[in-house]
């Protein structure tokens, strides 16, 4: 069975984030189970969108990733609903959809009637590692992007909470218990989280690559408990959550994962290891997308279209031809 997954990324990493993992993922471990991915979108059988990629293409099955969306609880500029908009017709093309978290999973249930199988992420834990030497003295923040869900204020309020405690941000303010490292790409970014004391995830997560990231490096997560981490750490055992935006809880958080920083350092590798590789996740992408082409390919009614004729009878035969053409 072959498979055009969109997008592909064929460049350099330039901090392109979450969706270029899965998808590299996805090639690297879908052969496993059957599945080969292919460039050319006429070669394949079945095609697989992530995101807001859309494809132009009739006769093939798509089975759409969502990612999540830009949550109406915030205010956001018109760009965001503007991609939202993208989402929703992405979704639209395809006939079989995943989420990446229940939360997410739960939000499309309830505003667009489609009903995902949630596939969380994985991780590729030989190649996220705990590093040879020790442990660097920061709690790190790690994002590309800053916005409402994606917001450093955390990280800085948090800091000036903390002037005993170093603090490494890829976006923020510099302060005397703040370094900006800068956005850059995984590769590079790859030895301050290996390095890091602590995870620091405030953001409201789909899911949460960079967690389980410094997870599989032995780095104890501390953030908010909500998004995608509630799904992923393991409270008191492989990190500690706290109320959002009680930043008394989180100051007390800190200060508890460094005191048992070891003990949470083991526990979040072991958890990796147990629950977070990638193969399980691209099993169950493979067997959607088996179950999605055999429906597909059943000789049988794929399509029920309802017509309201009140009143609108002398135009039915014509309705009804145009719907069969």
């Amino acid at each position: 069975m072959k498979v055009f997954i969109n997008p592909t990324w064929t460049k350099k990493d330039k901090a392109d984030g979450g969706i270029r993992r899965v998808s590299e993922a996805q090639w690297k471990y879908l052969p496993q189970f059957g599945i080969e991915p292919v460039l050319n979108i006429h070669e394949a059988d079945l095609i697989a969108t992530h995101g807001t990629s859309k494809v132009s293409i009739a006769g093939k099955p798509i089975v759409n990733h969502n990612h999540g969306a830009y949550w109406d609880r915030y205010d956001w500029p018109d760009w965001a609903h503007e991609a939202n908009k993208q989402v929703v017709d992405a979704m639209s093309q395809a006939v079989a959809h995943t989420a990446p978290s229940e939360w997410v999973a739960n939000a499309l249930r309830r505003g667009m009637l489609v009903y995902p199988e949630v596939v969380h992420h994985g991780v590729d834990p030989d190649e996220w590692t705990p590093p040879e030497d020790d442990w660097g003295q920061y709690v790190l923040w790690n994002k590309a992007r800053a916005d409402l869900v994606s917001d450093p204020d955390d990280l800085q309020h948090l800091a000036s909470l903390m002037p005993e405690v170093s603090f490494k941000t890829t976006i923020g303010n510099a302060t005397p218990n703040v370094d900006v490292i800068g956005v850059m790409p995984i590769e590079n970014m790859k030895g301050w989280i290996q390095h890091a004391g602590l995870y620091l995830c405030t953001a409201r997560e789909t899911f949460g690559i960079g967690t389980l990231e410094a997870m599989a490096c032995g780095v104890p997560v501390v953030g908010w408990d909500w998004g995608g981490q509630q799904e992923i750490i393991r409270h008191g055992e492989t990190g500690f959550l706290a109320k959002p935006y009680d930043y008394e809880a989180l100051v007390e958080g800190v200060r508890w994962a460094i005191e048992n920083r070891k003990t949470l350092s083991e526990n979040a590798r072991e958890d990796v290891l147990a629950r977070w590789t990638w193969e399980p996740r691209i099993f169950q992408y493979a067997e959607l997308y088996k179950r999605t082409l055999e429906w597909w390919e059943e000789p049988d009614v794929k399509v029920s279209v309802i017509v309201t004729t009140h009143n609108l009878n002398h135009y039915l035969g014509d309705c009804l031809d145009s719907v069969a053409s």
